[in-house]
């Protein structure tokens, strides 16, 4: 089974527009003139937000930054700026500060500005997830492995803790997008101890298998044979998968459950597709995509 956040009916779909349901919950007119946020120009979280602002009414002030020119080529960039957001361009080491200033800006004006961290890492980020997993249980039965893709950590971390209420016996496969096991533990206890404290409880990752051999070099980065794969899923399921996220799940998913036959034969696996149209669209620019 494939639960396809790629389809999401918000926002242009994806992971980042479930949170920001939550995140923007109690945001409106009334209360809000503007959200200040900060990302990257390849961000699904800018352009997820960009929209959902647009269909509040509210305005959007994106703190922008990259290394990498190539980057403002990006779709989820175009879309945003066609929404006709407000940005301030900085040097990735100069965000904090910026958007202390535009914070402060406001303030002065009188204007009501709402910060808002970038890729919706926060508990209502964390807390879509969890209930997400009451979603999923509502569509299948049993689930023995879950297999998703993990950048940041937010949605693994709502995942790991709804799973283990709704499904205690599965196992969570994380594929790591970007970051190697040590460099992502403390943010996911940091993370989890965030979500128990709001809900009373003492879920940790006793259900998570986190694996970092398909970070393909780092993220955003990406070899033949796992561009050969999303060309594979699109080619004989139909289903979109970009190079950045799902598509290294994805990849990650096909040569775990052929190297390890004894453990997934038989079982009930589900894949979580968190999105991967404007990423995979995005590629276009790279000659390296065939």
């Amino acid at each position: 089974m494939c639960k396809r956040d790629d389809l999401f009916l918000e926002a242009g779909g994806g992971n980042k527009a479930r949170m920001l349901q939550y995140i923007l919950s109690e945001v409106d007119c009334s209360n809000t003139d503007v959200i200040v946020t900060a990302g990257g120009p390849c961000s699904n979280f800018n352009r997820a937000c960009a929209l959902m602002c647009a269909k509040l009414g509210i305005n959007m002030h994106l703190i922008e930054y990259t290394d990498e020119p190539k980057e403002w080529e990006s779709l989820n960039y175009y879309l945003s700026k066609l929404i006709g957001i407000t940005t301030t361009r900085c040097a990735k080491s100069e965000v904090p500060q910026t958007i202390e200033r535009v914070l402060a800006s406001y303030i002065k004006k009188h204007v009501k500005a709402k910060y808002i961290y970038g890729g919706g890492k926060s508990l209502e980020g964390f807390y879509a997830y969890y209930e997400a997993i009451s979603e999923l249980k509502g569509q299948i039965d049993n689930i023995d492995h879950l297999f998703v893709a993990c950048s940041t950590g937010t949605t693994l971390t709502g995942i790991c803790a709804g799973m283990q209420l709704h499904f205690p016996q599965a196992v969570v496969h994380a594929i790591s997008t970007a970051r190697q096991y040590e460099d992502e533990a403390k943010v996911l206890k940091d993370d989890m101890a965030i979500l128990n404290s709001y809900l009373k409880t003492e879920y940790d990752f006793k259900n998570l298998d986190f694996n970092d051999s398909y970070l393909c070099g780092g993220y955003g980065k990406y070899n033949n044979l796992l561009f050969d794969t999303v060309k594979d899923c699109l080619s004989h399921e139909g289903m979109i998968i970009d190079p950045t996220y799902s598509g290294k799940a994805f990849y990650g998913m096909a040569n775990i459950v052929v190297e390890s036959p004894d453990i997934f034969s038989g079982k009930d696996l589900v894949f979580w597709n968190t999105g991967g149209l404007l990423n995979l669209l995005s590629t276009k620019y790279d000659n390296t995509a065939r």
